[in-house]
């Protein structure tokens, strides 16, 4: 959201233009960035990557629903549509692969 919202307000007059740097809502999306990519980090601390990995199809579910509920943008059929399967897949993935992961654990540590 930050970020679209940076774009639109900081329109860039040539290539090479650093007024954009003075829009609050590009540094709020460098800054949400940057947690975002802690957060990532602190999560394969704790998750297996098979598993954190899957769970980041999420972001395709996420982000369009927030941009729909946050931004006012246009969500067609079709991309609901993609949006249900890829939530519908990664909430049939994601069990499968942790229970995979436990096994695998289990039988490292037997």
């Amino acid at each position: 959201m930050a970020k679209k919202r940076g774009a639109v307000s900081a329109v860039a007059k040539s290539v090479i233009d650093v007024s954009q740097l003075r829009s609050v809502w590009v540094w709020l999306g460098v800054i949400l960035g940057v947690g975002s990519l802690l957060c990532w980090l602190n999560a394969l601390r704790t998750i297996r990557l098979s598993v954190a990995y899957n769970l980041t199809g999420l972001q395709h579910v996420l982000v369009p629903i927030g941009s729909w509920w946050l931004l006012g943008e246009h969500i067609g059929t079709k991309q609901w549509i993609g949006i249900a399967l890829v939530f519908i897949g990664v909430m049939i993935t994601a069990p499968a692969v942790a229970h995979a992961e436990e096994i695998a654990e289990k039988k490292e540590h037997a």
